[in-house]
């Protein structure tokens, strides 16, 4: 029971993390927002050309008040040129339509776990490479429960959360290049920008942090370092840093070049500042400064926009081609 209650409140705290990054981790499940799910681990990364498939398994927790039901449902993926999800019709190469998840279909009471279990079973020979498909788990809406659609266009839901899996066969080869970082500062909130050419046949990412230094108070990028449990909101910045934070985890595909975007938070007054990055991409360190000032312009808020109340918060699931 306590191991139970443990696992639960784990769940929780990961699934609130994930939740509050899931622009750049479950990548693109727009309606994640309006679901209460913790899931652990969000990500797999398996080896497709082994003779036997293993089974994997996650866990899904219902943070919420109430009971809630889920389906499970795969879909293959890629990114488009914003970093967007972009959806990837079956084929026989796919991904998607290797995997086998066990149950499909769940309620899950207040504050209680699942377990989920997949195995990636290849109808065909894999082609050598990377291979992408997300788990879905959708929450159906209480009065859809006892339903019988007759088509899954039917079926209105309130949210999602992605799971990704990535599947490889043959020598993978991660090759990246940090073209370059820009700062923008003409369009509102500080924004940096990582210009990366994946060239491999593998995905890569960032990894590290960030900090924001007055110009004038700037010791240079070799003398600072990436700073301890910055993940805790307790943890205090070292002196003269007005804003810290992770760099964007988002993946660069295999065989594109992206921008990646850094949006700061903190608000900054006019004058001259230092972005300093503590990081790796894919193994390549990435110690710089990049100096960048912000006018009276810049500093000055914009009105947020708003859409309508439910964009975010119920879809249709569109009809899936087999």
């Amino acid at each position: 029971m306590n191991k139970q209650i443990k696992l639960t409140k784990t769940l929780r705290n990961v699934g609130l993390s994930i939740l509050a990054t899931a622009s750049a981790v479950a990548l693109a499940c727009n309606s994640t927002s309006a679901i209460s799910i913790g899931v652990s681990p969000p990500r797999f990364e398996l080896k497709l050309d082994q003779r036997r498939s293993s089974t994997q398994s996650f866990q899904v927790v219902n943070n919420g008040k109430k009971p809630s039901t889920f389906r499970i449902y795969t879909q293959d993926w890629t990114l488009d040129e914003k970093n967007n999800i972009k959806a990837v019709p079956t084929s026989e190469q796919s991904l998607s339509s290797s995997i086998v998840v066990n149950p499909v279909r769940f309620t899950i009471p207040p504050g209680k776990a699942q377990s989920v279990r997949f195995s990636v079973r290849p109808r065909v020979q894999p082609k050598s490479g990377e291979h992408r498909a997300f788990i879905f788990i959708e929450e159906v809406p209480s009065e859809d429960r006892d339903a019988s659609p007759k088509s899954v266009a039917d079926v209105r839901v309130v949210g999602r959360f992605g799971v990704a899996v990535y599947g490889y066969v043959g020598e993978i080869k991660r090759v990246a290049s940090l073209n370059k970082i820009t700062v923008d500062t003409k369009t509102g909130p500080v924004q940096a920008n990582f210009d990366i050419s994946s060239q491999g046949n593998g995905y890569v990412r960032m990894a590290g942090q960030y900090a924001i230094w007055p110009a004038a108070k700037y010791p240079g990028a070799n003398a600072t370092k990436q700073i301890a449990n910055l993940e805790k909101k307790t943890t205090k910045l070292p002196e003269n840093v007005l804003s810290a934070g992770f760099l964007p985890r988002s993946p660069i595909l295999p065989d594109t070049r992206r921008q990646i975007p850094l949006r700061i938070p903190q608000k900054l007054t006019p004058g001259q500042y230092v972005l300093d990055i503590n990081g790796e991409l894919n193994g390549i360190k990435i110690d710089q400064g990049i100096p960048f000032s912000v006018s009276v312009l810049a500093s000055t808020p914009r009105k947020p926009l708003t859409s309508p109340a439910d964009s975010s918060r119920r879809n249709i699931i569109p009809r899936r081609t087999r």
